[in-house]
């Protein structure tokens, strides 16, 4: 088989502990040590590898794009030397004409936008790779350079744009990721000795006998293909409370609506009464349009027409004619043809398709518009008609109400102690009265004892309550009527908090909208890093495309990003903290992929709490099978190995992060919080019409990749289950993987499981251990492999071969996990503990001495199988060899 230039000699002097004691890295908190280069002194550092080869000719680069790659989201790298830059939402460039040309470009594609791939700043990504050049002594990526564009209309023709410009060394569309799916579903041997009577294995327990060699010291980031949570648009798909938030889904999950934070009251709507700190699903809810979310209960709007409320019902604010909590989702009665929804402190709106709008819950201020008492039933306003429809037209205050006409006025009743009906007085009002002088309304908001209406030029007022300086005219003084919010234009959405308020708008000579927020500050609500409240807008770092204010935290969104700040004592911010913040936190919608409350994974007391990074939607005890793929890698690697159940995993003392590929800088992230040593797990692959590929196809995943073996990460990747040769030079997808040089990771082919007796779980005609099985993509820069089927780990519902009577999902165990994904994760957990145990000899190996240290110690392949997915690894011959004098 022919041989890349890439492809690791065999003969390479093996790393004895001896000679490692000038070449491992020693691990130093803080510090990086550099490892001293070969080669003469003068000769001139290799560049890195420029992507501008692979433009039109790799596969993304152009359209029509093949299956399996985005067809709204591309990666663009521009030239290094251009030093093409996001500074202050506006794009620059080392010359003024490359970030007019790029603008110019992004201009002509309705809705793009464009972000930096790196969540670090650029001067953070510059030290580190200077630092890594210095080590490695050759030019590294700059991750400075590229960047992700959205385009929700298609990117095809933007693709072919941004490849003809000078400035740009690559654009390519982004890979859609894929877990590498086990195509097989049928005890622990893989931890057996080689020619072990039961099947060889890795020899685990040689090596978990050594010093160190559990994993002990070992960061190991298993990175799944699991997918990221699409938000609707649209005003009032998020909605903030007192303490807790909402959010409105949109794409495969379109309608469903999540929420965290305070649920005392049931105001989650997942059927407890348990605070969150992490996003939750509302039980049985789908097909919703719009949120509320008000104090202590919740609203939702349904296509059909329908409302929806859970939680705090003292007043009859569920609308169901009880005054009974619901910890799940009740449907308001007698509502059938609504279009839009507000949730105020104790009562609730509804304007419906003919311009009525009903009312219920307290009516203690005369909020409902009829009656003096409270409702538990949704009762039509008297006299009150032609109001507009939509999000926005209607608002329910702290114990008051106001709403939008068709005709772009504005009407309100109940509390005016502070000028909140805006009547120029501070009279209460049973009735809706209008506001004088007061034309072009398009939306308002309310929530305490203030009101934000915006404009049809954009422009907005205020009035009411300004004890905190909340409408924004740089006084402090109630307003009895409508004021103008001070230096505020362009403005597309207004929020009003309790004491706070914040609005979408477009600075002037930027083309990004922006949050602007003004008001009380004492939390941290306003998002500009103090807790000093502002009297007049001010501009945060948050770019989004709608926002809402509650009682003191203040959050929005951009696409799949989440930006929250302010209070987070019940966990309102969504970011599995109760810590609040004084800027814009951003959170990524990624979607849970493990039961964390599995008996061999919750409680590691000796390795540490296994750690999501950063936060996810959905419950982490979730047992089904939208986490199988993650839990049955966990257990691979880190299962408990002293609680005298289940099984044991390969490096059951290494602490595990949890990150999915849905991060656009997954791998750069997970490396930020890797040292020396550590391992990160790609459990991803790309699925393409051409087959299933490794995922540093993804070009930006190459450069991340040879950044984090830089930096002495070692990377272990998935080859695949698409059965492609990445040695034919007629396959696209395999040439473009293998013409790049060396990314320094240890790809791992999907090898057979021994059969003891002549069978095993594939079946009574096996094919032969340690051959290639007929799935595993293969070649020559396939370097290890490991049991591709049969492997034993933690099951979920589902996967419970091994456990069939069992209920419990927190003890179910399969023996059927396969595929790739079953050998990379025995792959990784065999690293960890190599590099335990050289870590307490000496110090740890780099990746290039580990990957060399697994191939010629390893159990070799049949030198007959035509399909090279080499050895597998040895840990005792392997720890032998590092640490033989």
């Amino acid at each position: 088989m022919p041989v890349s230039s890439h492809f690791h000699n065999s003969e390479r002097v093996r790393p004895s502990l001896r000679r490692l004691a000038a070449a491992v890295l020693a691990v130093t908190v803080g510090t990086l040590s550099a490892v001293a280069s070969a080669g003469p002194a003068s000769a001139e550092p290799a560049p890195a590898y420029d992507h501008s080869k692979d433009k039109g000719r790799a596969p993304g680069t152009h359209g029509p794009l093949p299956k399996g790659f985005s067809t709204t989201e591309l990666s663009v790298k521009f030239k290094a030397d251009r030093e093409v830059r996001l500074r202050d939402r506006k794009l620059v460039a080392e010359d003024t004409a490359d970030a007019a040309a790029v603008q110019r470009v992004l201009a002509k594609h309705d809705g793009a936008s464009i972000r930096p791939l790196s969540r670090a700043s650029e001067e953070k990504v510059t030290q580190r790779r200077l630092q890594l050049e210095k080590r490695v002594g050759r030019e590294l990526p700059d991750l400075n350079s590229w960047f992700v564009v959205t385009v929700p209309k298609g990117i095809e023709s933007l693709l072919d744009d941004l490849n003809a410009l000078p400035s740009v060394e690559i654009a390519q569309a982004r890979p859609i990721t894929v877990a590498p799916v086990e195509p097989l579903r049928s005890h622990q041997r893989y931890r057996n000795a080689p020619g072990s009577a039961q099947g060889g294995g890795v020899d685990a327990d040689y090596a978990n006998a050594q010093p160190g060699g559990k994993g002990d010291g070992i960061l190991v980031t298993d990175i799944e293909a699991q997918g990221a949570l699409s938000s609707q648009t649209g005003p009032q798909t998020v909605a903030a409370g007192d303490d807790h938030s909402l959010l409105v889904a949109g794409g495969t999950s379109l309608g469903q609506v999540w929420a965290w934070g305070d649920n005392s009251q049931g105001q989650l709507g997942n059927g407890s009464t348990t605070p969150k700190k992490v996003p939750v699903q509302v039980t049985g809810l789908t097909n919703v349009t719009a949120v509320s979310a008000g104090k202590g209960y919740s609203v939702a709007l349904k296509s059909d027409g329908t409302v929806w409320a859970w939680g705090d019902n003292s007043q009859g604010q569920l609308g169901n004619g009880s005054t009974i909590d619901s910890a799940t989702p009740v449907q308001v009665a007698g509502i059938f043809n609504a279009v839009g929804v507000s949730a105020g402190a104790g009562h609730a709106l509804a304007v419906l398709s003919d311009g009525t709008v009903r009312a219920w819950g307290d009516n203690s201020q005369r909020q409902l518009g009829y009656g003096t008492s409270d409702s538990a039933i949704a009762i039509t306003v008297p006299g009150l008609t032609g109001v507009a429809g939509g999000a926005g037209t209607v608002a329910a205050g702290g114990t008051h109400s106001v709403v939008v006409l068709s005709n772009g006025t504005v009407k309100a009743w109940g509390d005016n102690a502070q000028g909140q009906l805006g009547d120029g007085t501070t009279v209460d009002r049973t009735t809706p009265v209008a506001l004088p002088g007061l034309t072009g309304v398009k939306q308002i908001s309310s929530r305490a004892d203030h009101v934000l209406a915006l404009l049809n030029g954009g422009t907005v007022k205020a009035w009411g309550d300004n004890s905190q300086g909340q409408l924004g005219d740089g006084t402090t003084v109630d307003r009895t009527s409508p004021v103008a919010v001070s230096g505020l234009s362009n403005a597309y959405v207004v929020s009003a908090g309790s004491l706070h308020s914040a609005a979408i708008a477009l600075p002037p000579s930027s083309s990004l909208l922006t949050v602007h927020t003004w008001g009380d500050n004492a939390q941290g609500q306003l998002g500009n890093g103090t807790t000093t409240d502002s009297t007049t807008p001010i501009v945060t770092s948050a770019s989004n495309e709608t926002v809402s204010a509650g009682l003191a935290h203040t959050f929005g969104k951009a696409g799949q990003w989440l930006y929250s700040w302010g209070a987070n004592g019940s966990g309102q911010l969504g970011d599995g903290t109760t810590v609040s913040r004084t800027f814009p936190y951003e959170q990524f919608t990624l979607l849970n992929a493990w039961n964390l409350c599995h008996e061999d994974l919750a409680g590691r007391v000796t390795a540490g709490t296994v750690v999501q990074m950063p936060s996810m939607f959905g419950d982490p005890c979730t047992s089904d099978a939208s986490v199988h793929h993650g839990t049955a890698v966990a257990g691979v690697i880190g299962a408990k190995d002293d609680n005298g159940v289940g099984m044991a995993g390969i490096a059951p003392h290494a602490r595990l992060n949890l990150s999915t590929s849905s991060i656009p800088d997954a791998v750069g992230y997970a490396a930020t919080s890797s040292l020396p040593g550590d391992v990160i797990l790609f459990e991803v692959a790309i699925a393409t019409s051409g087959g299933w590929y490794p995922w540093e196809l993804d070009s930006s995943v190459y450069d991340q990749t040879v950044l984090a073996t830089a930096a002495g990460v070692t990377v272990v990747e998935a080859a695949g289950n698409g059965g492609n040769d990445l040695d034919d030079p007629n396959d696209a997808f395999a040439a473009t993987v293998m013409g790049r040089p060396d990314s320094g990771a240890i790809m791992i082919g999907a090898g057979a499981p021994p059969s003891p007796g002549g069978t095993n779980c594939t079946g009574s005609s096996p094919t032969a251990e340690l051959r290639a099985l007929s799935f595993s993509t293969y070649g020559s820069r396939v370097d290890v492999q490991a049991y591709g089927a049969c492997v034993a780990t933690l099951g979920v519902t589902g996967w419970k071969d091994l456990t069939p009577s069992v209920t419990d999902p927190n003890k179910m165990y399969t023996g059927t996990f396969d595929g790739t994904s079953s050998a990379s994760a025995v792959v990784a957990g065999a690293v960890a503990d190599l590099q335990g145990v050289a870590k307490a000899a000496s110090g740890v190996l780099t990746p290039a001495q580990v990957r060399d240290t697994l191939k010629l110690t390893g159990t070799p392949q049949p030198a007959g199988d035509p399909h090279h997915i080499g050895p597998r690894p040895n840990l005792h011959a392997a720890i032998d060899d590092v640490l033989t004098p």
